[in-house]
């Protein structure tokens, strides 16, 4: 858990709400967003400085809005952040052999993947910068569910037919916590890494 108190705008409401992190990284000077279940989203302009922010992180938020500051993203309100807690990553997706390829497939290079307690932490790559793009980590079923074999999970990426050139390094974190629910100690993860050899590992589950 992390406190920070500032002294920004002390005027402002105090309001909290769970919420989710979106990277914007590389898109027109945006960075974190995080769109609140109020309905609110804010750009955490102070935030405690060792709070480190994932790509689909689900947190609990302390914050006030500064309105007085001109934001340089259009995403969301500058925002004061006086207490933030993470709460979980984001969930994986099934894929099945009927709807294997409702989510884009667009290259991504895989920096770094590690496995931190329940979660799957991956430091990643791509091309881009004009538009948002998404990040989700898919599970493959086979059509023999009974198989046995070790869990398939495939990185997906939506560039949004994103032509920019920019090259653009987030980081992103996925919930692994119905595996260990389900009995299950290892998996492997798969990346399309475009014109380079593929990325292909399989990790333990402690």
């Amino acid at each position: 858990f992390f406190l920070f108190t500032g002294c920004h705008n002390q005027d402002s409401f105090i309001q909290e709400s769970e919420g989710i992190v979106f990277d914007y990284a590389g898109e027109e000077n945006c960075r974190f967003v995080l769109e609140l279940d109020n309905g609110v989203a804010i750009q955490p302009l102070y935030y405690p400085e060792n709070f480190i922010f994932l790509d689909g992180q689900r947190i609990f938020v302390r914050y006030k809005e500064l309105s007085d500051n001109i934001p340089v993203c259009d995403q969301g309100v500058p925002a004061d952040i006086l207490y933030i807690e993470e709460l979980g990553c984001a969930p994986w997706i099934d894929l099945f052999p009927h709807n294997y390829d409702s989510l884009s497939w667009d290259p991504v290079h895989i920096n770094e993947a590690v496995v931190d307690g329940n979660n799957l932490k991956i430091n990643l790559s791509y091309g881009g910068g004009c538009r948002r793009h998404t990040i989700d980590l898919a599970r493959i079923h086979s059509l023999n569910p009974d198989s046995g074999e070790i869990p398939l999970f495939e990185i997906r990426h939506n560039s949004n037919g994103d032509m920019c050139e920019a090259y653009i390094t987030k980081d992103v974190c996925f919930d692994l916590t119905k595996l260990k629910i389900q009995g299950i100690d290892e998996f492997t993860l798969f990346a399309n890494q475009g014109g380079e050899e593929n990325y292909l590992m399989t990790f333990k589950i402690e």
